[in-house]
């Protein structure tokens, strides 16, 4: 917080990560760790840890060789209209709990709770022949290194397991939460006055993901190598509560895009 007479400022700061590449087995925490102690800043109660979903996924071992995934029919029939692998679709398949359909190279999944492409599963930033497959529980995943590094500095942190996706009608990908440990991940403003005193009905911040976005500026989708980005004065609300997923979902009935448009 910046006070300049009777002026508040609060001032965010970013730092990435840069890492070697991550394979299963790796223990992240510890990485996660020796990277801030090479950076100027020294990590702090409060800061926030933002880690990419497909590093949480490679280290626990969530890599599927292509080769050995047998395409049913349905893989090979989506794989003609969208032109991914037949053994992409059939993994995507077996991961998702609906298949609404596809256009090129991406098929609409819902993946607990989660509308996103191809489920979560990604051929880049593996090597070839490979694919990646989300954390097996992000909630977990994000709760388990948090204690870990409080095990191991005593300090109170938040982590963020964050994912890109697309939105509606919006061109390129944007970050967003998976799983969250340590702070609130959702602002209810309901209730709250606007600038001309009219109450806020239904609006709610998304702040996990919003962090997650500003993240992903950093962390990059190819070869830049920065899967972990520290979060220095973000103005959230910390929390010792156990945080999971559906505090992050809207029940489908009350979201304005899959409500309308999947009834």
């Amino acid at each position: 917080m910046v006070e300049k007479g009777d002026e508040k400022r609060v001032v965010m700061t970013l730092c990435p990560l840069h890492t070697k590449i991550l394979v299963p087995g790796d223990n992240l925490t510890s990485i996660i760790i020796k990277g801030i102690e090479e950076q100027s800043a020294p990590l702090e109660d409060g800061d926030i840890i933002v880690i990419a979903s497909k590093v949480v996924a490679s280290v626990e071992g969530r890599i599927v060789r292509l080769s050995d995934v047998k395409p049913s029919e349905e893989a090979y029939r989506i794989s003609k209209e969208t032109e991914l692998e037949p053994e992409f679709a059939e993994l995507v398949i077996r991961e998702s709990e609906i298949v609404y359909g596809g256009v090129f190279r991406a098929l609409l999944t819902l993946k607990d709770n989660i509308l996103q492409a191809n489920s979560g599963i990604d051929s880049s930033n593996v090597p070839k022949g490979y694919a990646i497959l989300l954390p097996e529980n992000s909630t977990k995943s994000a709760h388990k290194i948090r204690n870990e590094i409080y095990q191991k500095t005593g300090l109170k942190i938040g982590v963020i397991i964050a994912d890109s996706r697309t939105h509606p009608l919006r061109l390129g990908n944007a970050g967003f939460a998976l799983g969250v440990a340590g702070i609130i991940p959702v602002a209810d403003e309901r209730g709250k006055k606007d600038l001309y005193g009219n109450t806020l009905k239904i609006t709610r911040r998304a702040i996990a993901d919003n962090l997650a976005c500003a993240a992903e500026i950093l962390m990059g989708e190819g070869n830049e190598q920065n899967p972990i980005v520290i979060i220095k004065g973000a103005p959230v609300e910390m929390t010792e509560e156990y945080i999971d997923e559906s505090q992050m979902i809207i029940p489908q009935d009350q979201c304005m895009y899959f409500g309308t448009l999947f009834k």
